[in-house]
């Protein structure tokens, strides 16, 4: 049994390296050659086994929860939660006022919106002074915060019978068009405001954008929307796990077998291989090889503060569902901004009411868009972020930040982020 699961990953990796042609892949054959297992991929295994060990961080003092780590940094911190129309139950966070300070209802608004395998937490988990939440607080900001179904945060359903596999049925799509509404619409109504700011990284703002397909009152209520690594299609994408899930997006058993059946985890061999292929010595000599999140979204050594990495590893991954990562892989794919193909025309005939799922348009994203975006971004690469910088009627910036190792996950925890992004963010603010 050992020996065929050996072979059956031998082939999928052969012929995914080779279908990827001259890019990055590569086995390092020296390496092979000498390991005392020879050229099995239990070799590889083996080789990964101690340096890619994580930390071991997810006790409690390196993975309170937001509302914890709000209140500890000597904030008030609130915590809502919310139904959204087809039965998922979110928890939003809040800093309604600045430590020591008094809440009134003239402060603006601003929503911050987390990415893929993200939380709340990202927005508060390096601190006082350097969290975007803290900063924007301190500004006299309402500070909100949500939390997409089926992360660490919004993880129930009104059906406490509901099966796993309708649970977990749900990708970016349904995000946009039931929980960024929903979340939206129960933060005006307990400030009574009637407009905001939004902030969004990552897939934060992709659901942004297709939320404005759904809901035209989210582009007019919106007083100014800041993407960090904002995308819509993404066919150039560098990170060799969604380059994975693009090549498998249609052998379904496969996906399922090694990334979850529903619930996205990806099996140890897999993270194992992903990391052989994209760690630095920096990623191995601080263990967060094995962490998918920063496989996806790659590590820059000039903006991390090491000694925010065990905190930082205590809230990543948050979660999400194997569909939503098919769903970028769809986008790889197909190159296009459109809606979870289902696989079928039955399928798509019973959720879109159409054999295909719909393409969402840009003219509808009204609200004016400020873009940030890095050079080394490996979701995001610059070619697609054009893209869609080229499309958005309403674009007011369009900022590279100012470094060349600047990538995805540095938008939330870089060390230079207020010199560099969050800075120029609050002094665009105060024009809107």
């Amino acid at each position: 049994m050992e020996f065929t699961t050996l072979i059956v990953k031998s082939v999928i990796l052969v012929n995914f390296l080779s279908s990827q042609g001259s890019s990055r892949y590569h086995v390092n054959v020296a390496v092979m050659e000498t390991h005392p297992m020879g050229n099995e991929i239990a070799a590889w295994d083996l080789e990964l086994q101690g340096p890619m060990k994580e930390h071991n961080v997810r006790d409690h003092e390196h993975s309170k929860p937001t509302d914890e780590m709000i209140i500890d940094a000597g904030y008030p911190a609130e915590t809502h939660t919310v139904v959204t129309d087809d039965g998922y139950i979110l928890t939003l966070h809040r800093i309604p006022h600045d430590a020591g300070g008094t809440y009134n209802r003239t402060r603006p608004v601003v929503f911050l919106q987390h990415g893929l395998l993200s939380s709340s937490a990202d927005w508060v988990v390096t601190g006082p002074g350097k969290a975007l939440a803290f900063l924007l607080s301190d500004q006299g900001y309402d500070v909100w915060m949500g939390n997409y179904r089926g992360n660490t945060y919004s993880n129930h359903h009104v059906n406490p019978d509901i099966d796993k596999k309708t649970y977990w049925a749900f990708s970016w799509g349904e995000m946009a068009e039931h929980d960024l509404p929903t979340m939206l619409s129960l933060m005006m109504e307990v400030t009574g405001q009637d407009t905001f700011y939004y902030i969004g990284h990552s897939m934060g703002t992709l659901t942004y954008y297709t939320a404005c397909n759904y809901h035209h009152w989210i582009q007019n209520a919106t007083r100014l929307m800041v993407g960090y690594g904002a995308h819509t299609a993404v066919p150039h994408i560098t990170s060799p796990v969604f380059k994975m899930l693009a090549y498998f997006a249609n052998n379904l058993r496969w996906i399922s077998d090694n990334f979850g059946v529903d619930k996205f985890l990806p099996s140890n061999w897999l993270i194992q291989w992903w990391a052989s292929e994209v760690c630095t010595v920096e990623m191995i000599s601080q263990r967060i090889c094995g962490n998918v999140l920063f496989l996806v979204g790659g590590y820059n050594k000039n903006e991390m503060n090491n000694t925010m990495l065990p905190y930082l590893l205590g809230h990543v991954p948050a979660g999400t569902s194997v569909r939503n990562m098919l769903h970028y892989g769809q986008s790889v794919n197909t190159g296009a901004w459109a809606g979870y193909d289902c696989g079928s025309d039955q399928l798509n005939l019973r959720r879109w009411n159409s054999t295909r799922p719909p393409t969402y348009k840009y003219d509808v994203i009204t609200a004016p868009v400020a873009l940030f975006w890095g050079e080394n971004d490996w979701l995001v690469v610059p070619q697609d972020e054009a893209a869609l910088a080229g499309k958005l009627p309403n674009l007011v910036l369009n900022q590279r930040v100012d470094e060349d190792a600047y990538t995805h996950l540095d938008f939330l925890w870089g060390m230079h982020n207020m010199e560099k992004v969050y800075g120029p963010t609050m002094e665009l603010m105060e024009k809107y």
